[in-house]
């Protein structure tokens, strides 16, 4: 699995609506859908054929991420336009707390020199497990993003705060078993530098103690 980077703060967070009352809930809470993700990097669909300038007779039986990220045409239609394109990724490469797995790829600028640094379209498709042939993958979609630079840190990172009579914690993880502080200043016997669940759950159980999941500009809260 792969861990891109720790970061100090967690700009774009999700809205999830909690019902906690254990570590196990807190867990389930974490969980993300597609949709919560798109929203947090600002993602808007648009046409892949208006957008990219495609013709829609030489593409439209072409619509699957593996076959466009090695279509000659389609590169040299994305550079046509002075874009180019990521390679395929998907979301199973990496640790995350999506509902359904999915495989992405970024449109740039051609002159970005920086993979991770403001994409222009994300394009996507997402698993679907039903299905007699036990699952495929469903259609693809474009998205014009906002804040693109921030897809990573919202696919792989979850942020909590813990706040204990007035006093706050902030901790992120990437999996769940290991919450890692944020403010090193702050650490202290109860609240260590590393949390591991069980001793999240022993803190979840202090009644004095509430849990928020960070999300855009609000929070909702765990009593």
């Amino acid at each position: 699995m792969k861990k891109l980077k720790t970061y100090e703060q967690f700009k774009e967070s999700l809205v999830i609506d909690l019902g906690v009352q254990n570590i196990r809930d807190l867990l389930e809470s974490l969980t993300i859908l597609q949709d919560a993700l798109l929203q947090a990097i600002g993602a808007e669909e648009v046409d892949i054929f208006d957008s990219l300038k495609l013709r829609e007779d030489d593409f439209k039986d072409k619509l699957d991420l593996e076959v466009l990220s090695d279509n000659v045409e389609f590169i040299n239609s994305l550079s046509s336009i002075r874009l180019k394109k990521s390679p395929v990724q998907y979301s199973k490469d990496f640790q995350t707390f999506l509902s359904k797995p999915c495989k992405f790829m970024f449109i740039y600028d051609i002159s970005n020199t920086h993979e991770l640094q403001n994409p222009i379209y994300l394009i996507m498709q997402e698993w679907n497990a039903e299905g007699q042939s036990g699952g495929q993958w469903g259609g693809l979609k474009i998205y014009k993003v906002k804040f693109g630079e921030s897809f990573y840190d919202a696919l792989t990172f979850r942020v909590i705060v813990i706040n204990d009579g007035g006093e706050e914690y902030t901790y992120e993880t990437s999996n769940g078993n290991e919450w890692v502080i944020q403010h090193k200043d702050r650490v202290n016997d109860i609240y260590k530098e590393v949390l591991r669940k069980e001793e999240l759950e022993q803190l979840l159980k202090n009644k004095n103690v509430t849990v928020s999941i960070l999300g855009g500009s609000k929070m909702n809260q765990l009593s």
